[in-house]
């Protein structure tokens, strides 16, 4: 009865907390970096009054700022001071950074921190660029849970039918069919076999993932930490070994967190 209970609560939802962190997601795209409310309220499907309102407060908060000017929205700077506080509450950052710096220093590889964020979206959350093969990437990108090499990582850990929900629907960059979703299953079978996943340009044109899970105390994935670069400076046979790198250093990431 109990467990019913707490499921029923999980159904509750509110509306202007959940446009509100729409509306600073939105923002925090580069597409939508600098928008109208006009824009924000077509691109979200929110009336302009509705989303009026909720700017309103944001701006008193300084959560969004308003460029009067340009009569435009965007992030505001309070949210430089949010972001740094998380940072010091945040035990699992600092630990997993030297981490992250070392899998660079070692591979020359553009290495970040993937986590979850509701129940369909990944993001990176922390990131230490390669001088010699590493990729540019932009904290706080979202993607799709069914997405990349760190997205195998979370749905291979996940219940048959959830995870067939989300391949169903293709929510993803990539599209599917039912045979390949089936085929996904061997994939999946090899992330927990092996640790860790390697994608080469299926997801992104001319970019290379090898991913890994971090598991909390529940033995449940957590996060993911990844080494992204371009395919141009390596065959897929030679991703092999940085692969076993990449799960070892999760591997070290889960006992350190889990202590």
């Amino acid at each position: 009865m109990m467990g019913e209970k707490k499921h029923e609560k999980r159904k509750y939802s509110v509306p202007a907390v959940e446009n509100a962190f729409a509306i600073l997601r939105l923002l925090s795209r580069k597409r939508f970096k600098e928008s109208t409310l006009t824009e924000i309220a077509n691109a979200l499907s929110l009336s302009p009054a509705t989303c009026f309102r909720i700017l309103q407060y944001l701006e008193e908060s300084a959560i969004v700022r308003y460029e009067k000017d340009k009569k435009r929205y965007t992030l505001g700077p309070y949210l430089v001071v949010l972001g740094e506080r998380a940072k010091e509450h945040l035990d699992y950052l600092s630990i997993v950074k030297p981490y992250l710096e070392s899998l660079t220093k070692e591979t020359g590889l553009t290495s970040v921190l993937v986590n979850r964020v509701g129940k369909e979206k990944l993001t990176f959350v922390l990131k230490v660029e390669g001088e010699d093969y590493g990729v540019h990437v932009s904290i706080g990108r979202h993607f799709s849970i069914i997405d990349g090499s760190y997205g195998m990582c979370f749905l291979a850990y996940m219940d048959k039918e959830e995870r067939d929900g989300y391949l169903k629907r293709g929510i993803g960059v990539k599209s599917s069919n039912q045979q390949d979703n089936e085929l996904f299953e061997e994939d999946f079978e090899k992330v927990r076999n092996d640790g860790y996943y390697i994608t080469y340009g299926e997801f992104i044109k001319g970019i290379f993932g090898i991913a890994a899970p971090i598991f909390n105390g529940a033995n449940q994935v957590e996060m993911a930490i990844a080494l992204v670069g371009s395919i141009a400076q390596f065959e897929k046979a030679e991703l092999l070994e940085k692969g076993i790198i990449t799960k070892n250093v999760a591997h070290e990431i889960t006992r350190k967190i889990t202590i």
